[in-house]
């Protein structure tokens, strides 16, 4: 094999960020590789040989300048370090699946907990095969610490579309909004009183986690979801968390049923009707019109108050409109801030994604389109979101083309967590049903 080095580029990187220490520290703390994320592409075609794309992955290592970098560690903190002469055909592997029902489910179930080898760390690709003479999976996973869920989506589109200009390291300087004091004290004031309540107790949270993470998926076109939110004047994102919050009160019902939690006691229905499941939900902070940068976290964290215990499907869905907006002036703001105020970024990051704060994690990405292996082309998208902060569940939507897929991770087994796709699909056919779709 002969070696392919990967330089770096000539500019240093960046400082990480308040983002990138809190997810290292909680990468350090998960359990069973649940530290890193990724994306798993399927294919219609046949699988192509662990060397072609070895060879595929070392030429077009240079346009995903990020991997030119490890994660590593100075006093306890992050550190970001060349890694020098390496080969990027050392990150390249292969996991044979055998033939049999749910193969997708089975690659991931896999997927999520092999371990990386000590000569390639941070940062992989897995030829996945051997279900079906014409189908394969390429799968790219990368440690919080290095890429966030859009920097590893524009990755995969660098290793699999059709451009071949590198990614940017980072966002240039003269796109970094400027801080403005006024309003991100007020944007502050008004999250800080919020979150002082906690989040509402749930079964799932209080279960022991397991040795071992599970996914369960299902799809969903994404002209449905448009439909929908066209219909109830709601965003895509919006009609994705209300289902969420109609699958996660059929999954747990005692947990939103008043009369079960209080045992028949007076105000019962004010005491535990009302409380929301807050999940934390990734907001990408980079500047409009700058191409996605490669390296680091840069993205703002928000809470988002999901209304398991509203019974009424048009209610739930308005009251996610109302509580889950992100306008580009929080965006803007809550970048800068960080990139000015590391050290209390870092400290409000404590405090509003501690477990008594948030229950849960959602997250929602677009694979870029038009991506293929030579000339087969990609069929459908899977994230493998991290599983972090010792949440019982994170729930994410990846879409690629017309579909999406929704898919479920979880380290507990009461509920079965395999419900949930079926709950999910029966949540937003009860909202099609309230706004007459």
């Amino acid at each position: 094999m002969i070696a392919v080095p990967l330089d770096p580029p000539p500019t240093a990187p960046p400082e990480p960020s308040s983002a990138d220490q809190f997810l290292y520290r909680a990468a350090r703390q998960a359990r069973n590789q649940a530290g890193y994320h990724g994306y798993l592409l399927l294919f219609h075609g046949s699988p192509p040989s662990v060397e072609r794309v070895r060879d595929h992955v070392a030429a077009t290592a240079p346009r995903v300048p990020a991997w030119a970098y490890r994660v590593a560690e100075r006093r306890g903190r992050l550190a970001w370090e060349a890694v020098g002469d390496a080969d990027p055909r050392l990150h390249v592997h292969e996991l044979r699946l055998a033939a049999g029902p749910d193969p997708v489910g089975r690659a991931a179930d896999a997927l999520l907990g092999l371990p990386f080898p000590e000569t390639a760390p941070d940062w992989g690709v897995w030829l996945v095969h051997g279900w079906a003479p014409d189908e394969y999976g390429l799968c790219y996973r990368v440690h919080h610490a290095l890429q966030d869920g859009m920097g590893g989506a524009a990755a995969v589109g660098a290793l699999f579309g059709t451009g071949d200009r590198p990614l940017p390291l980072t966002v240039p300087v003269e796109a970094e909004p400027p801080l403005k004091v006024g309003q991100l004290a007020a944007m502050l004031a008004a999250d800080i009183f919020a979150a002082v309540r906690h989040t509402a107790r749930w079964t799932p949270g209080l279960r022991p986690p397991g040795a071992h993470r599970t996914m369960h998926h299902t799809h969903v076109e994404v002209e449905r979801l448009r439909r929908l939110g066209k219909a109830a004047g709601a965003t895509l994102n919006q009609v994705y968390l209300a289902a969420t919050a109609g699958a996660l009160r059929a999954w747990s019902p005692a947990d939103w049923n008043a009369e079960s939690r209080s045992a028949g006691s007076p105000g019962a229905q004010r005491r535990f009707g009302q409380r929301h499941l807050h999940a934390f939900m990734p907001l990408d902070t980079r500047p409009a019109g700058v191409e996605p940068a490669a390296l680091g976290n840069h993205m703002a964290m928000l809470r988002i108050p999901l209304p398991c215990a509203e019974p009424d499907p048009r209610r739930r869905l308005a009251s996610v409109v109302r509580d889950a907006r992100a306008t580009p002036e929080r965006r803007t703001a809550t970048r800068a801030g960080l990139r000015a105020l590391p050290r209390t970024g870092a400290a409000l990051i404590r405090y509003f994604f501690g477990p008594r704060r948030t229950a849960l994690t959602v997250t929602n990405i677009r694979i870029p389109d038009g991506l293929s292996f030579g000339t087969d082309p990609v069929t459908a998208s899977i994230g493998l979101p991290a599983l972090l902060l010792g949440h019982a569940l994170m729930v994410g939507l990846s879409s690629y083309g017309p579909d999406a897929g929704v898919f479920f991770i979880s380290d507990r087994g009461d509920p079965d967590p395999a419900a949930l796709p079926g709950l999910w699909l029966a949540a937003l056919a009860e909202l099609e049903d309230a706004h007459g779709c």
